[in-house]
């Protein structure tokens, strides 16, 4: 009773399976599609990428003769006078002592800004820039160059 109750029914499930596939589209049976092309994002510093197809500016640090290691971060100055790092804009510098970062639009001719330099994140500090505010337009570069107490 049993077998023949199975040879009846694995047909009908054969078929149920077949239906479903051919109603399914392939694209669901082959994975999610790859994501189309994009450009990319701002460099954030690095130096690296392009990211000349979106509007915005860049501040660049120039620490000449910076050990290996150094680290920088900018800094923004609050009403009271305070002092407070910039999420984001924090990193190594390069081997020729030169950090950069993107500044978006909605962001400029904001200030005042200021880079610290340290040894490492956390670390001694060994400069801090003038305060600075951040590029008006599109396409500008603001360069600050610091000299670090070694």
């Amino acid at each position: 009773m049993k077998r023949r109750l199975f040879n009846a029914a694995l047909p009908l499930a054969v078929m149920v399976i077949g239906i479903f596939m051919t109603l399914v589209p392939l694209s669901v049976w082959a994975g999610p599609p790859a994501l189309p092309p994009r450009p990319p994002l701002p460099s954030g510093g690095d130096g690296g990428g392009d990211a000349g197809w979106l509007v915005g500016a860049t501040i660049e640090l120039h620490v000449p003769g910076a050990s290996a290691g150094a680290w920088a971060v900018v800094q923004w100055q609050d009403s009271a006078g305070g002092w407070h790092d910039v999420e984001g804009w924090r990193g190594m510098l390069d081997s020729s002592g030169v950090r950069r970062w993107w500044v978006a639009p909605k962001d400029f001719d904001t200030g005042p800004f200021r880079w610290v330099v340290t040894r490492q994140p956390g670390g001694a500090q060994l400069a801090v820039s003038s305060p600075f505010t951040l590029p008006a337009g599109s396409n500008q570069t603001l360069g600050v160059d610091v000299s670090a107490a070694e």
